[in-house]
Formats: structure tokens, sequence, C-alpha cells
């Protein structure tokens, strides 16, 4: 399990067990952001077993402690790639479905900004920027 999931697990008393490393494993090996039943195909497919509800419950319990993302246009998840404080959006390719993870934290404050002026007070947002990646070009 990556280093930075323990760490993050152990300050907020969570243990670190076989079905959250299953989890991540999945996570890290798409390049493109996976639905909890891909993972639990996945998981199926290298010979291990998960429920599917554990799947989903893990994935809540990661999302809240910012350790995966939902990605906005797909609903998939993806492992957050960045050790950072500050608004997470992503490049999302709309050739190959990759998805690359960004911070800006001037993205951050405009948004609030935003927010603010229209008297809503902002908890969370997302943002995705959507194009063709370098390689896809």
């Amino acid at each position: 399990m990556h280093a930075e999931v323990q760490k993050t697990l152990k300050a907020h008393g969570l243990r670190d067990t076989q079905s959250r490393r299953i989890v991540i494993e999945a996570l890290s090996q798409s390049p493109k952001p996976i639905s909890p039943k891909d993972i639990h195909l996945w998981v199926t497919d290298q010979g291990s077993t998960i429920n599917l509800v554990t799947v989903y419950r893990i994935l809540e319990a990661f999302e809240n402690l910012g350790i995966v993302h939902r990605h906005p246009s797909s609903g998939g998840f993806v492992l957050c790639s960045l050790n950072k404080e500050g608004h997470h959006g992503f490049l999302s390719c709309q050739k190959c479905g990759t998805v690359e993870e960004f911070v800006d934290e001037k993205l951050c404050a405009e948004e609030n900004r935003i927010a603010r002026k229209a008297g809503f007070t902002p908890k969370h947002h997302t943002s995705e920027i959507i194009g063709v990646c370098e390689t896809c070009q």
C-alpha cells in the first residue's frame, strides 16, 4: 500500500486492511477513472474476493479522507496523485480517456471568491478541463 495512504489511514484511526490495499492497487493500476464495479471486477480477475458493498464503503471513506477523488464527468474514482493542499482538478483526454490531476491554489481562491460573492458558502468544488492529451494530439 502507498505510504501516504497508510499515514492518512493511521492518522484517522483506520486500520490498514487487505481490502483497502486491494482497492488502492486497483486504482493505481488504472490510468482512467474507474467505477466501484470496475474495481470489483479487477479484484475478481486477480483471484481475490471482496464484496461490492465493501468496495463502495472503502471508496466513500477514502473520498472523505482525500485519498481518492470522484471524476466529475465519468463518476469514476481516481487515486489522489498529489499531496498538496488546494483545489484539485482534472485534465481529461476525450480521445484516450486518461486523466491527469492538477492543483492550483489561485483557481481554488477564485472559485471560493465567486461563490462567496453570490452568497454561497463553498464546501467543495471540482474542476475538469476536457481536451486532447499530448500523446493523442
